[in-house]
């Protein structure tokens, strides 16, 4: 008997029973209580419920096999699938609703909760326990069957995570983990206000008016956490002036264009094992005031004989002789060396290397930018003894007791930061309490902006004209624009350093080959490294150190060459700035502290008195006034930076604060009418949250991890070469008895570091510094009028 007979005499029977298939159905599937507790039709239900058939039944009602597919009920099956899909998707929604809600107990906008969340683990998270149906739903129709066989890179998860953070946020406000971290990226990155609202209507970000107010929480929750931070973790602190303008699109009298003048600070956190003993600041009192009594002996800095000296002017030698070798090493023609690594071609040791790595990141905290003029001593006076202090929670009479007492605050600045904070300390020298007098501060010089004073020194002296061999005739070769006068504001320095690195390295190279007797330098690449060393040496001892240029000095005018005596001076007075730019990117503080006699020469022969001051202020308290321990924290916290951990991520102090105005002035200020100085100021604290976030965005995006954070830089390769043509061609490494510049006293630069010698030493500059420096100070510590 076949199948369809059997089905044929099931349907008769039924129908003389009264019954048909609909009927029968309902009553097998919990059609009365009857059926529902009758054994043998629970049994045959259960056996049917738990067969391998049920799919393909259900298959079959899905997709009838008939030529009419609007018949066999399939409408009927598909609203059914829809409704209780439906019901299966609002239950997994409901359940997992806790995961995009801002946490309850703490305050969503602190910095940790806005950057420790990851798009990768949240919807995995999702996937596998929060949302799986909707997510295999929403994987289904992100990408076809092809596209999931073929895409080996491309994956719809992100485009899934979103939809479904919508359909969250759609449900309700408070479904806004993720749209809350969106709206701080997006608004971080300048997304204009318009744009905004229409993202906020296709529910990918919260309103504009939302975000705004949460910037202002944001910086009140970083202005807590530095309170925090700066109680139980050591720090210094940094400030500087900024300039803004403000422009207006309708001008009234209450209403018109001005220019303010602000000034910024940050606080930089410090690693625990970086406290001072609690005596420190007395000690460092008491130290002073027994050892300022005598300056150190300046004859150390020029004489040999003394063993410290003689030691930092060796290891400045030999990092000019590696940097000679490195030029060499690093030239295209060189990137196959067999012998690269060869050991006597090794680099010197580090003097005093910081340590460097994610344990050693240093952790910034911006204040509120303050519309207080620093460059006033008056200004000077309110920021340091009232606005900086009251932002970082020191306004009573005891806490400003204990900060007279007991406080040894390092505060950097740039030199007319310094100079003001300086002098406002010496007009206080006879005040009542430590406090008044404010012993509590410890000022010390920016080592970017020193750097910056080095370059223009060196541009001053070498600049010439175009009928010479200064930096001019190589400014035009190169077709160098904006570099014939130095300014103070844009992007000078930056284009100006360099000019100076392109310009070493091709001086040193036509050296090489002037030397090496050879017109290519492929040729030196079959020299041995022995004989490599032996040809840097004398590049060095004759070609680019203070004992060539004496030598050179003391030949007659009728065999003196002053073309090779400038380029001989020109070489040696630019290894020391390329040497300080290195140990301050690598953060060698030791080199930075070999090189402090050198920079001393240079300001006070180049007409720079206010850095020479500097330089002898430093290195008074280095040598003689302060305690060991106090000499190390300065130089291993407080003269560089590290925000990435990485060896080459060092910055100064005072460029870190450079980058912080920057973003106060350019990247996260609103343009507009809205531009006021109100909202700058309720920003400023929030700027290193907002960087936070937007780095924390976009480590976790490929596309914007590839574009990069700076901008990509040409090949210099064509501009040296030219430059070692322009030498070659004017044999200005060659020797020529008798020969003169061209152009006379105009083109011939002044040996500054002879002339700042002769000025400190013999002229009396440095004994008129500590002339100037040499008072007594009060001891007393009356608090009453505090009290």
């Amino acid at each position: 008997m076949t199948l369809e007979d059997r089905v044929l005499a099931c349907i008769t029977y039924m129908n003389t029973m009264g019954i048909n298939v609909e009927l029968f159905m309902t009553a097998l599937f919990w059609g009365d209580h009857g059926c529902i507790v009758n054994p043998k039709i629970r049994h045959e239900r259960t056996v049917f419920m738990n067969s391998t058939s049920l799919r393909s039944i259900l298959e079959r009602w899905w997709n009838p096999p008939t030529h009419d597919h609007a018949s066999g009920g399939k409408a009927a099956v598909r609203e059914f699938v829809m409704e209780h899909a439906g019901e299966m998707l609002e239950e997994e929604m409901h359940d997992a609703t806790p995961s995009f809600r801002l946490p309850e107990d703490s305050n969503p906008l602190l910095h940790e909760n806005l950057t420790t969340l990851n798009f990768r683990h949240f919807g995995t998270q999702l996937l596998h326990s929060g949302t799986p149906l909707l997510w295999r739903l929403l994987q289904r129709l992100a990408c076809t069957r092809r596209q999931q066989i073929k895409n080996t890179a491309k994956s719809p998860f992100h485009v899934i995570l979103t939809i479904i953070t919508m359909l969250f946020y759609s449900r309700s406000h408070d479904n806004s983990r993720l749209t809350v971290l969106w709206s701080i990226y997006l608004k971080a990155c300048g997304v204009p206000a318009r744009a905004f609202d229409v993202l906020h209507t296709l529910g990918l970000v919260m309103s504009h008016k939302w975000t705004a107010n949460a910037f202002a929480i944001i910086s009140r929750n970083a202005l807590a956490e530095t309170r925090k931070a700066i109680r139980t973790h050591p720090y210094f602190g940094s400030h500087d002036n900024l300039n803004i303008p403000l422009r207006v699109f309708s001008q009234r009298l209450s209403n018109t264009n001005h220019f303010i003048n602000a000034s910024a600070a940050t606080i930089y956190i410090l690693p625990r094992d970086a406290f001072l003993p609690p005596e420190m600041a007395a000690k460092v009192k008491e130290s002073r005031r027994e050892r300022s009594k005598e300056h150190f002996p300046f004859e150390s800095l020029y004489v040999t004989g003394e063993p410290e000296a003689d030691s930092a002017r060796s290891r400045v030698a030999a990092q000019a002789r590696y940097r000679i070798l490195r030029f060499l090493l690093e030239s295209p023609a060189f990137a196959n060396y067999a012998h690269r690594n060869d050991p006597c071609m090794a680099a010197p040791p580090p003097t005093d290397l910081l340590p460097c790595g994610p344990d050693h990141v240093t952790r910034q905290h911006i204040l509120e930018t303050v519309e207080v003029d620093e460059s006033t001593y008056d200004g000077t006076d309110r920021l340091c003894n009232n606005v900086w202090l009251s932002q970082l929670g020191y306004t009573s009479d005891e806490e400003k007791r204990t900060i007279g007492q007991r406080w040894k605050l390092v505060w950097v600045g740039d030199q007319l930061t310094v100079e003001r904070m300086r002098g406002m300390i010496r007009y206080r020298y006879d005040d009542v309490n430590s406090f008044e007098r404010m012993d509590f501060y410890e000022p010390h010089f920016g080592w970017f902006h020193a750097t910056m004073a080095f370059a223009n020194s060196l541009h001053t002296q070498y600049l010439g004209t175009s009928a010479g061999i200064g930096l001019r005739k190589a400014f035009e070769t190169l077709g160098r624009k904006g570099l014939m006068k130095q300014e103070t504001k844009g992007v000078f320095w930056h284009n100006l350093d360099e000019a100076l690195w392109h310009i070493g390295e091709a001086h040193f190279l036509s050296l090489w080959m002037e030397v090496a007797g050879v017109d290519d330098l492929a040729a030196l690449t079959e020299i041995t490294p022995e004989r490599l060393i032996s040809l840097s040496d004398e590049i060095f001892h004759a070609h680019a150190s203070r004992e060539a240029i004496h030598r050179l000095d003391t030949l007659t005018n009728r065999k003196r060459d002053e073309v090779k005596q400038q380029m001989v001076m020109f070489a040696t007075d630019l290894l020391p700035y390329f040497d300080l730019r290195e140990a301050m990117q690598i953060g060698d503080v030791g080199r930075m502290e070999d090189l402090l006699p050198t920079l001393l020469f240079r300001f006070a022969g180049g007409s720079n008195p206010k850095y020479t001051i500097e330089i002898l202020e430093l290195i008074q308290r280095l040598r003689c006034e302060w305690p060991q321990e106090f000499r190390d924290y300065i130089r291993r916290y407080c003269w560089l930076v590290n925000f990435t951990g990485k060896r080459n991520g060092f910055l100064a102090v005072d460029m870190a604060q450079e980058h912080n105005i920057k973003d106060i002035k350019v990247t996260w200020r609103s343009f507009g009418p809205g531009a006021t100085f109100p909202y700058i100021q309720k920003i400023s604290p929030a700027i290193t949250t907002l960087r936070a976030v937007k780095a924390n965005v976009a480590s976790q995006f490929s596309s914007v991890i590839g574009r990069g954070t700076h901008h990509g830089r040409p090949s210099k390769e064509e501009d040296i070469d030219r430059l070692i043509k322009m030498y070659r061609t004017s044999k200005l490494h060659s020797w020529e008895d008798g020969r003169q510049v061209k152009g006379g006293v105009s083109n011939r630069a002044t040996d500054v570091m002879t002339v700042g010698s002769v000025r400190l030493i013999v002229d009396g500059a440095a004994e008129r510094w500590w002339d100037e420096r040499d008072f007594e100070r009060a001891t007393t510590e009356l608090y009453d009028m505090l009290d």
